[in-house]
C-alpha cells in the first residue's frame, strides 16, 4: 500500500479514460494482475476499486503504471476529474496473472468492454515469431475504439465486433472465437460474465485450454472479506488442483483456468 503521483489523466473515447501515474513497488507487474484504488480521502466512496493494469513502464526508482477505466459511478467520477500531481492511494500488485504468453503457439485473447485493459500488457510480452489474434467487442464504434493501440502492434490482429454493427461484425465476440479457434488455440478471456461463461463452454466443447479474467466488486483485494467469493468446480485431476468449494477472485484470481469455475452457479 502506497501512495502515488498521476501523471496524466486523458480521456481516450466517450465515457473512457486511461491514468497513469508513478508508483513504488518491488513486485514484478505482470498480465492480469490489479490494483486496489483509492481515489479520495473521504469515506465516500468508502471501499478501494479493483482495476486491472493495463500497461506498466520500468523508471529509474519507480513504476510507471496506466490503468484503462470507464466512468460509471462516483468512484470513477471523481478519478476523471483528476489531474496531474494529484494523489492516489494504491494497493497492489495484486492477484494471478494470466500463464507465461511465451508458451503459446495460438494465442487467441477475447475482450469484452473495458474488459480490454489487461490485455495491452499481455500482447506487449508477445515475442517476435508469436502471433496472437485479439476479439474484442463492445456495444458501438465508441466502445470499440479504446483498442485503437493494439492496431499498431505487428503481433496482433485485431478482430472488432459490436451490438450494433456500427463498427466491424456485428454480433457477438462468441460468433468470431467460433470461426478463429483452431486445436492448438489457447484462449485467454476477460469481460462480462455472460461472456466468459460461453467462452469456457465453447473451449470445452473443442477441447481447448481457455483461462478467464473474472471481473468482481470487492473489498479488500486480499481475500479476506470474502465479498468475491465464486463456486468452484469439483477439481480436475491434476497435481495443481485445490479441493476447494469457493475461491477468491481477488486472492486465487483474478485468472482461473475456466475449468475450475463451476459456471452453473455464479
Amino acid at each position: 500500500m502506497t501512495n502515488a503521483t498521476v501523471v496524466e489523466n486523458i480521456e481516450v473515447a466517450p465515457s473512457y479514460y486511461k491514468i497513469s501515474f508513478k508508483w513504488k513497488t518491488t513486485k514484478a507487474v505482470c498480465p492480469g494482475h490489479f490494483v486496489m484504488l483509492k481515489v479520495t480521502d473521504s469515506l465516500d466512496p468508502l471501499l478501494r476499486r479493483p482495476f486491472s493494469v493495463y500497461n506498466v513502464k520500468v523508471m529509474k526508482g519507480y513504476v510507471l503504471a496506466e490503468v484503462l477505466y470507464k466512468v460509471v459511478g462516483k468512484g470513477t467520477g471523481i478519478m476523471a476529474e483528476m489531474n496531474k500531481g494529484d494523489v492516489l492511494d494504491v494497493l497492489g500488485p495484486l492477484g494471478k496473472s494470466f500463464p507465461n504468453v511465451k508458451d503459446a503457439s495460438r494465442l487467441i485473447m477475447v475482450a469484452g468492454g473495458i474488459g480490454l485493459a489487461p490485455f495491452y500488457l499481455l500482447a506487449r510480452e508477445l515475442t517476435k515469431k508469436q502471433k496472437a489474434t485479439l476479439i474484442f467487442g463492445g456495444r458501438s464504434k465508441e466502445d470499440v475504439s479504446i483498442a485503437k493501440p493494439f492496431r499498431s502492434l505487428s503481433s496482433v490482429t485485431l478482430k472488432v465486433t459490436t451490438e450494433d454493427g456500427s463498427s466491424g461484425t456485428k454480433g457477438r465476440v462468441t460468433d468470431v472465437l467460433e470461426k478463429t479457434l483452431k486445436k492448438d488455440s489457447i484462449i485467454y478471456a476477460c469481460g462480462p460474465l455472460p461472456m466468459l461463461k460461453a467462452v469456457a463452454v465453447m473451449a470445452e466443447e473443442c477441447g481447448v485450454r481457455a483461462y478467464v479474467s473474472l471481473e468482481s466488486s470487492m473489498a479488500c483485494g486480499i481475500g479476506v472479506c470474502l465479498g468475491c467469493a465464486v463456486k468452484a468446480k469439483p477439481p480436475v485431476k491434476r497435481p495443481t488442483t485445490e479441493d476447494k468449494k469457493y475461491s477468491m477472485v481477488c486472492s486465487d484470481g483474478p485468472v482461473f483456468d475456466a475449468r475450475a469455475i463451476d459456471w452453473e452457479k455464479i
